[in-house]
């Protein structure tokens, strides 16, 4: 199966030990169809997302000089896709999407705790186009100094989401708020 098959609608991001956000994107019979691939010496911690046969797809990347959190999605020849930022301000756990002209596409919304997020229409807060919720969120309280890994299930709600977006923004949540 191909990682951006718009017939998917679970996804499960499962980080690796000492792959520091690498790692595999599963499907929900445990069938790997995806990969996760970190640079470890990056600066900018570039992770690379691949189909299972480790074909990549596109890039993320952080910002460098930049006051608050932002991550880039480029093809795999530099052209942007979209752009995430933390907002400034945020009792609970945002971040925002843009699309290359700036545009805000999607916003995702958590709890305090930053453990599940919704992924809405940025003005239409109804409209939920999918689900994230951390799979391992009790291990982070009982044992956090063992923490080398994270699990995510990713519930897409809207099958007309764009598999490649979605995916990107789940891999930036993660970062943003648990590496």
């Amino acid at each position: 199966m191909n990682l951006l098959d718009p017939t998917i609608t679970h996804y499960v991001m499962h980080e690796k030990t000492w792959k520091f956000g690498g790692g595999e994107i599963l499907d929900t019979d445990g069938n790997v169809i995806g990969r996760m691939k970190r640079k470890i010496m990056s600066l900018r911690s570039e992770i690379q997302l691949q189909n299972a046969d480790e074909t990549p797809i596109c890039i993320i990347s952080k910002k460098l000089a930049a006051v608050r959190p932002i991550y880039d999605v480029k093809t795999l020849d530099e052209q942007l896709i979209s752009r995430a930022k933390k907002p400034m301000i945020s009792f609970r756990g945002s971040v925002d999407l843009y699309d290359p002209e700036d545009n805000l596409i999607m916003k995702a919304q958590g709890g305090v705790t930053k453990w599940n997020f919704e992924i809405r229409h940025p003005q239409d807060k109804k409209k939920v186009y999918a689900v994230i919720k951390k799979g391992d969120k009790w291990r982070d309280v009982f044992a956090p100094m063992f923490n080398f890994k994270d699990r995510y299930v990713i519930h897409v709600v809207d099958p007309a989401i764009d598999r490649l977006t979605l995916l990107t923004y789940a891999i930036i949540i993660d970062n943003v708020y648990h590496d």
